[in-house]
């Protein structure tokens, strides 16, 4: 009988357990084979809006990035769900908010956090800002 991917309900469900612990340190992306070339770790963390990105741990660095009419900022409070067997303990990997300056203020705009592995097969020829 083959493993089920799905999770289990009822009794026996294990919430709020991940089933890709290390993840966050693992050396290379799990069921990735694509070719990647960047300046970040293929697992660092990104903010991407757009066609750009920034590393994770610089805006938690800096707390707070203006780039043109973006603002990023960053703000512990969040644990990885890939680090740890039990998500509650993983490392923090804080909240971001991205916002655009208009002409009524700040409003917020849309942006994933993502891996620059994955940002990159989706964005070859974007930059990954990580200084």
């Amino acid at each position: 009988m083959a493993a089920s991917c799905c999770l289990r309900r009822g009794a026996n469900a294990h919430t709020g357990r991940n089933p890709y612990a290390s993840y966050n340190s693992a050396s290379s992306p799990f069921l990735y084979r694509g070719k990647y070339t960047g300046s970040a770790a293929p697992l660092a963390r990104v903010v991407a809006v757009g066609e750009e990105a920034w590393t994770l741990d610089l805006l938690k660095k800096r707390r707070r990035i203006e780039a043109g009419d973006l603002v990023l900022t960053w703000e512990p409070g969040q644990a990885s769900p890939l680090d740890t067997a039990d998500i509650d303990a993983g490392q923090d990997i804080g909240n971001v908010v991205v916002q655009r300056r208009t002409a009524k203020g700040l409003e917020d705009a849309v942006y994933d956090v993502s891996f620059a592995f994955a940002f990159r097969a989706f964005h070859p020829q974007a930059p990954i800002h990580a200084e």
